[in-house]
This record gives structure tokens, C-alpha cells and sequence, in this order.
């Protein structure tokens, strides 16, 4: 029998689609679950997977894993499975053990595998994502920190934290706790709340926003932290970072101070490029100084004092600028206190004098080297009060020859060594009343010149305690 043309094709068409049928049907014969999984580092693990025939007709599976062993030769030593040879028949599910004995390596990102099968003799495959982590760590735990290395303080801190999940869940709430410090002190502290979304590694990013701190770090050497905890399985990340130079600000201090005040400012020069903060502008000022302080100011904005230290009320010296900041003090208001006291205390001498003493030469005479000299001593009461048990007393002048008595009181002469002593005694003396006493003595001069007298003395009660004053002296200029 022959066919026409037309005939020939509408077979030739049916046999392309039914055969085209058959293979996308042969395509997806197979459901294969779980599709991802994760495998302990240098172990054996074992995992069920189910095939379900979802074809309405008999499979023969044949599972071909030495193949897939050999393709993945660098990550697994074997992988198994029992059965590896069954039949499915339509809408039915097999439940397969499959071991997967791992070497000794690490992938954070899950790798893709190609399970090799034939199916009713035909090749095909499944695809299954793997993730391999070490024996050694918990089901989820921080892995790694990627971040700058350095940063400039007027950035902001961007790093990404990535977590291993190998607990074979995800949608998991993970809280993170993130801090910058230097040097043990904490300087910003955040937390947040992440979803774990991929078996395996998962990666998040954080931010430390420098902006909010309300300064520019300086420069040196910092740590990020981060810290999570699930299930009681606490994990810690550290990871250093450095903050750059930023500024470079040029001082130059001047300062001239002596027993009567004066001042001293600094001048500050931002030859960097970015702005310097106003903590490191400061003209340092002593507590003493600060109490004489005259004037401050500041060549930008105005002069504040805190903590002994002068600063500018700018936030920031912008690059190119400079500012001074000066003060200056005097200290003649120390010299004023000193008047004050010492005038208040000769005052309050003045007026709580209990009497004046004075001794006087009533008349001398020089004849032949010889000098007579009448002396008097004047004792008053200027108090609003007696005064009891006077005693006065006079040194004799040295080389006398000769004491007599003169006035109306005669005094009593004493030998003290080589000193001579004439004293008198009164029981009281009102209030201004004076008391005089007199005596004459004639010395030897030896040479014209000058004739010194000694200071005479008194001791009184005066409610009820004893004082002592002394007078005057007296120097005699003898001529011929």
C-alpha cells in the first residue's frame, strides 16, 4: 500500500508528539524530596528520601551513585543508597536510605549535586543542594565576619555577619546582639532580629551608624562584636577594625605670665581634610588661675570654660580653618587683699591699744667726754579699764658712772651681769591717766658721735592677763 505525502506526515507528526509525550512525561515520572541537606565534615550521614512515581505508569528506578560519587570525588568519599534498584507502580512512594560519607571539608554556600538514576532505562537525575559543615559545631552558630579593614571616622561601619545553619529548619528568629568598643570601653551597642532563610550559610548585613554618636571617633584601633544565642548555644564574633587619621591640626602655645598677672592662647590650624572636633581644641586653665581670670575669648564663636579647660563653642573646625582662644588674669587683687588685711589688723591694733609707752630725753649735756643725760619714762592708760601690777624697767646705758634719782619716784637699781637695770612698781593706773618716771645718769663717751639708748619695758594685767610692750629707743648725736 502506498500513502500520499499528506498521509506520510500526519503519521510522521503523531510519532514526533507521542514520543515528545513520553519523554516530558519520563522527564517528571519522578518526585524526589527533601531537594537540600546538610552533611557533617570527615563523617557518614544518612538521610531518607522518598520517590514518588507520579506517572500513570510502572517505573523501574535504577539509582547510579558510584558515578555520582566519582563526580563529587573531592567532597565524598561514596555515596549509597538502599535499595538502588526498585519499582514503582503509578501514584506509589518509596522510602530509599541514602549515606553520604564525607572528607574532611568545609563549603559555607550550599553546592548543587546531580544524583544520577535511569528510569525504565532511561538516564536522568535529581538535583540536590548540599551544604558541609564541621562535626565540631552547633546547629547554628555565627561563622564568619566580612568587613573594611579601616574606616574614616565620618563614615558609617557596614559589615555582613554570616550564620551556618546545619539544624535542618528554617524561619528561625535569630537574635543579634553588635557592639563597637576600644580598649574594654563600650562605644555604640545595637540589637536586631534576623530570619534564617537558607539551609546552610546565611548572610546579613549590619550597620554602625558613626553619624548618631554625636562626635568623630579618633583615630585607632577598634572592635566589632557580635553575639547571638539559640537554644541555649551562645556564639561570638570578634572582628578588629582601625579608624584612619582624619585630622591634622597644627598648635602652637603661647604664654607670659609674672607676680602681676597675665595671659596665654593657643592657636589651632586644621590642615587636614576633614573636621576636627572641638575636644581637641582646648586651652587648658589651673583652678588657681581661674579664680583671677580677667577675660577669655575665641577667635571663632565665643569662649567656654568646663573641667579646667577653655574650648570653643563650635562643634568642629572645618579643614583650613584656624581659631586661637586666649585668657589672661591679674593678680592685683591678691595684692588688694593683702593691703586690705594688713590695714584691718593695724586698725584693730590701733584701736585695742591698752597703753602708750614713750621714752624721751628730757635734757643732755656733753662735757670733757663726758655725757649727763635725764631720762623719763611715760606709762597711760588710753583702755576704759584699770590696769594692775605695772612694772617698768630701763637698761642703764653702758659706762655709767654715775644713777640719780630724778622726779618724784625713785627707781630700784639692779645688776643682771654686766647689764644695769632701774625699774619702778604701781599697783594701778586709771583710764588716762600717765604715770613719769625720771632718772639722771652720767657715762663716758669716749669719742664725738652717736649715744644709743635701749628700748625700755613695761608689764601690766589687763582683765585678767599680763602683757608686756616695749618704747622707743633713743640715739643722742653728740658734737663738740
Amino acid at each position: 500500500m502506498v500513502m500520499n505525502n499528506s498521509v506520510k506526515k500526519s503519521v510522521i507528526f503523531t510519532i514526533v508528539l507521542l514520543s515528545a509525550v513520553f519523554l516530558v512525561g519520563n522527564a517528571h515520572a519522578l518526585k524526589v524530596s527533601p531537594n537540600s541537606i546538610t552533611v557533617q565534615s570527615n563523617a557518614v550521614s544518612y538521610f531518607n528520601f522518598t520517590f514518588y512515581n507520579n506517572q500513570n505508569t510502572t517505573q523501574n528506578i535504577s539509582l547510579n551513585l558510584g558515578r555520582a560519587s566519582i563526580i563529587y570525588s573531592g567532597y565524598f568519599y561514596s555515596i549509597g543508597a538502599f535499595p538502588d534498584n526498585f519499582e514503582l507502580l503509578p501514584g506509589q512512594a518509596k522510602t530509599v536510605l541514602f549515606s553520604f560519607e564525607s572528607k574532611d571539608v568545609f563549603f559555607s554556600y550550599p553546592i548543587t549535586m546531580q544524583i544520577p538514576y535511569s528510569d525504565n532505562g532511561l538516564s536522568n537525575y535529581f538535583n540536590l543542594s548540599v551544604a558541609i559543615i564541621p562535626i565540631t559545631k552547633t546547629s547554628i552558630y555565627l561563622y564568619s565576619i566580612n568587613s573594611s579593614k579601616s574606616f574614616y571616622p565620618y563614615n558609617n561601619i557596614y559589615f555582613q555577619v554570616n550564620v551556618m545553619n546545619s539544624l535542618g529548619q528554617t524561619g528561625l528568629i535569630l537574635p543579634f546582639v553588635y557592639n563597637l568598643s576600644s580598649n574594654g570601653k563600650l562605644i555604640y551597642s545595637s540589637s536586631k532580629n534576623e530570619v534564617i532563610g537558607n539551609l546552610g550559610l546565611n548572610s546579613f548585613n549590619f550597620t554602625i551608624p558613626i553619624s548618631t554618636l554625636g562626635y568623630l571617633l579618633p583615630p585607632g584601633k577598634y572592635n566589632i562584636s557580635v553575639y547571638t544565642n539559640y537554644n541555649k548555644n551562645s556564639s561570638a564574633l570578634y572582628f578588629p577594625i582601625s579608624v584612619l587619621t582624619y585630622y591634622k591640626p597644627v598648635i602652637s602655645k603661647t604664654s607670659s605670665f609674672n607676680i602681676f598677672g597675665g595671659s596665654a592662647s593657643i592657636t589651632v590650624k586644621n590642615e587636614g581634610n576633614v573636621p576636627v572636633n572641638r575636644s581637641a581644641i582646648a586651652l587648658g586653665i589651673n583652678s588657681f588661675n581661674s579664680l583671677f581670670l580677667v577675660s577669655k575669648s575665641s577667635s571663632n564663636g565665643s569662649a567656654v570654660i568646663s573641667n579646667g579647660l577653655i574650648q570653643p563653642s563650635i562643634s568642629s573646625l572645618m579643614p583650613g580653618q584656624s581659631i586661637t582662644l586666649q585668657y589672661s588674669v591679674s593678680y592685683y587683687p591678691i595684692y588688694l587683699i593683702i593691703l586690705i588685711i594688713a590695714l584691718a589688723f593695724v586698725i584693730f591694733l590701733y584701736f585695742n591699744r591698752k597703753v602708750v609707752f614713750k621714752k624721751e630725753v628730757i635734757e643732755h649735756k656733753a662735757v670733757d667726754g663726758f655725757i649727763d643725760i635725764k631720762i623719763a619714762l611715760r606709762l597711760k592708760n588710753i583702755s576704759r579699764k584699770k590696769i594692775y601690777g605695772i612694772e617698768l624697767e630701763d637698761e642703764i646705758p653702758p659706762n655709767s658712772l654715775k644713777v640719780a634719782k630724778a622726779g618724784q619716784k625713785e627707781g630700784k637699781i639692779t645688776k643682771h651681769g654686766s647689764r644695769m637695770l632701774i625699774s619702778w612698781k604701781e599697783e594701778e593706773l586709771n583710764p588716762n591717766d600717765e604715770i613719769i618716771v625720771m632718772y639722771e645718769v652720767k657715762s663716758k663717751i669716749g669719742i664725738v658721735g652717736n649715744f644709743e639708748l635701749e628700748r625700755a619695758s613695761v608689764k601690766f594685767d589687763f582683765n585678767g592677763r599680763s602683757y608686756r610692750k616695749s618704747s622707743n629707743s633713743l640715739v643722742l648725736h653728740i658734737k663738740t
